[in-house]
């Protein structure tokens, strides 16, 4: 099953929390300002999309949702996510436009998790252990404000795709970018 919210919503629609089968949430609105921690009700939802310019934050209750494959928001204003026990199945968190300053250190721990975009936020550093995500196969973190790599995305194998426009690096942090790794600037 899936909803899609209509664009003008201005509340979450509780009546969405009974359906114990729902495995899509597309949440659109211009007048959304919270989703409420009872969420976690979605024992089977495995995609999460977000666009509502009005959140400030999210509940942890949507890490720890068990099939929770994929994670999208879009044009928030958080400056970080919850601290959470996150659940193992997240493959997927794209995190855009929403001024994100920090990432929670849970991250590092997501088993199976192979796309990660964070385009257009304010973010500066990834958490400690980054190394440890050996799926992690595509990584946008373009629009930061990245002055340096993290040595640990120099050693990562399983990483195909990584996008860096529009950070903070220096000349020299550009060229040790460009010999360590092949990308051009």
């Amino acid at each position: 099953m899936r909803i899609k919210l209509k664009k003008n919503q201005a509340s979450f629609p509780n009546e969405v929390l009974s359906e114990s089968s729902l495995r899509v949430l597309e949440l659109v609105g211009e007048g959304l300002s919270d989703i409420p921690p009872q969420i976690s009700r979605l024992q089977n939802l495995e995609t999460l999309s977000i666009q509502a310019p009005l959140i400030t934050s999210l509940p942890a209750e949507i890490f720890a949702l068990p099939k929770l494959k994929i994670f999208k928001i879009k044009g928030a204003k958080l400056t970080s996510l919850p601290e959470a026990t996150p659940s193992m199945s997240i493959e997927k968190i794209l995190v855009s436009q929403t001024g994100l300053k920090q990432l929670p250190s849970w991250l590092v721990m997501l088993d199976h998790l192979q796309e990660l975009d964070l385009t257009n936020n304010s973010l500066s550093s990834l958490p400690k252990g980054f190394i440890n995500l050996t799926k992690l196969k595509r990584l946008i973190l373009d629009s930061n404000k990245f002055e340096k790599l993290p040595e640990d995305l120099f050693s990562m194998p399983s990483l195909k795709h990584l996008s860096l426009d529009g950070n903070d690096f220096s000349s020299e942090e550009k060229e040790r970018i460009t010999d360590r790794l092949g990308i051009w600037f």
